[in-house]
């Protein structure tokens, strides 16, 4: 598959894109809808994988996604989108989207360098700026696509008796295998039969395999939905765009893969521009890194990260019941340490992670041996007077001394303990002699008449502050082994 990705790839470098999938999304900015501000969405691939946990706004990015283009001026039986389809003000919601609130769309032009920037705003109740948008097929394939027939009441369930058939539209065998390949069995034929009962006009999916023939009135969900979406795909205008909603509902593990496969494959071939939420790891892990994105909602709003890994997104997916690297430290202010260094330089990777009071520096290095033996992905953070060995997954953290020393022995540490607690770092330790630095905080916590936590955590978060910097490359190593 890496000859295809890279092939793809190639297609959608900045001075390529034009040629190959006209006037496509390059980015969408996005300011006040259901609580995301000033966000920009940039699509750096053929195909872009939105995830993140229920609510933090997926489905909000493909309705807006799929209101950037007019209606072609070929197209006969095609209604397009507006935002105000998705976005109705209602007693029950009334306030979806602020009262400034703006989607920026900006397409690729034949210069790249100066592409197309289409504002579309409030203007009163109204939203304004569509005229200036270029035209293009766009698909929204939800939920709804693709509805068992008995759970509608369709005419070819409930009118089976005395169904008349009109026209039938076989698929192209080449589709047919793409359906098979992603299913996981082989067709004789599918196609589409036409139906009619009083007046009424339909369609039912039709297959056979094994001698056997079934129409979609008894095909499971994820067949069905797979067969119509893999239809529309291919039956579409070329440079169409697809918005996908979670594609891998109803599909077993190796389905979702194969799906993938054939949606690179699809829009190498037929230049498609896709833009799909997903749940799925599976789905995550057969893009490549510039596909996937991952959505946080919290207190402060809705952050987009790119180019997050397919462990990642698996960990934060789970809250943190599958974490996707196991961290051993030497102690648990070792530990205390890392957990805030994260926490305030990634906090979405402390769901990612598990971190581990080991022992010593030798047990640190042993358990890491361990787990790795075990399958699992793992690496140590020792302390500093120890030093790293990346190439064994030993890393350090900064300075060269135990992290309780260089934490007490900073100079805005000891300013903090005897301006809040009248403490002389220096002269409590040498009046106790105090020669194991595990017992620092205990020592500095019991003359401050405070809790050893409370020392401890205040001082760590001070000595981050002042050095936040240097934590830098020991994060960057985190996220690599993180993969």
């Amino acid at each position: 598959m890496a000859d295809s990705t890279n092939k793809l790839q190639s297609k959608y470098t900045t001075k390529n894109r034009y040629s190959n999938f006209g006037h496509c999304l390059r980015q969408i900015h996005i300011d006040g809808f259901r609580g995301i501000s000033a966000m920009d969405l940039t699509l750096d691939h053929p195909v872009t994988a939105i995830s993140g946990l229920n609510g933090a706004g997926k489905s909000t990015l493909g309705q807006l996604a799929i209101c950037a283009y007019r209606k072609p001026s070929t197209a006969l039986d095609y209604r397009r989108q507006y935002i105000k389809d998705f976005f109705p003000i209602s007693v029950a919601d009334p306030k979806p989207v602020t009262d400034k609130a703006k989607v920026v769309y900006i397409y690729e032009t034949d210069d790249h360098k100066k592409p197309q920037e289409v504002t579309i705003s409030r203007a009163s109740s109204a939203w304004s700026g569509y005229k200036r948008q270029p035209e293009r097929h766009c698909y929204y394939i939800g939920f709804t696509v693709y509805i068992p027939k008995v759970e509608r009441r369709d005419l070819s369930v409930y009118g089976g008796a005395t169904l008349t058939f009109t026209e039938k539209r076989d698929l192209d065998q080449e589709v047919i295998e793409h359906v098979a390949r992603i299913i996981g069995h082989k067709y004789d034929t599918v196609g589409f039969q036409g139906v009619s009962h009083k007046n009424r006009e339909s369609e039912i999916g039709v297959a056979s395999r094994l001698g056997y023939s079934y129409s979609e009135n008894n095909m499971g969900f994820g067949e069905g939905r797979i067969l119509y979406t893999v239809d529309a795909l291919e039956k579409s205008p070329e440079q169409s765009l697809f918005i996908l909603e979670e594609p891998e509902t109803s599909l077993h593990e190796s389905a979702q893969y194969e799906f993938t496969k054939y949606l690179l494959d699809v829009c190498n071939r037929r230049h498609h521009q896709v833009i799909l939420s997903t749940h799925s790891s599976v789905i995550l892990n057969a893009l490549p890194s510039k596909s996937r994105k991952l959505l946080i909602r919290d207190s402060n709003g809705v952050e987009l990260l790119n180019e997050i890994s397919s462990n990642q997104v698996r960990s934060i997916l789970s809250s943190g019941h599958v974490r996707a690297l196991d961290i051993c430290v030497e102690d648990v202010f070792a530990k205390v340490l890392l957990s805030e260094i994260i926490r305030g330089k990634r906090k979405e990777l402390l769901k990612t992670v598990a971190i581990h009071d080991i022992g010593c520096k030798d047990a640190v290095r042993e358990a890491v041996r361990v787990l790795k033996k075990t399958g699992k992905n793992a690496i140590a953070v020792r302390d500093a007077d120890v030093g790293p060995n990346p190439s064994e997954g030993l890393f350090s953290f900064p300075g060269t001394k135990p992290p309780e020393v260089e934490v007490f022995s900073h100079t805005a540490v000891r300013a903090l303990m005897r301006n809040k607690y009248g403490v002389d770092v220096d002269w409590i330790l040498l009046r106790d002699e105090v020669k194991d630095h595990h017992a620092v905080a205990a020592c500095i916590a019991k003359e401050a008449e405070a809790e050893v936590e409370v020392i401890r955590t205040l001082a760590i978060e001070r000595y981050i502050e002042e050095i936040s910097s240097e934590f830098d490359p020991l994060i960057q190593a985190i996220e690599q082994a993180i993969g």
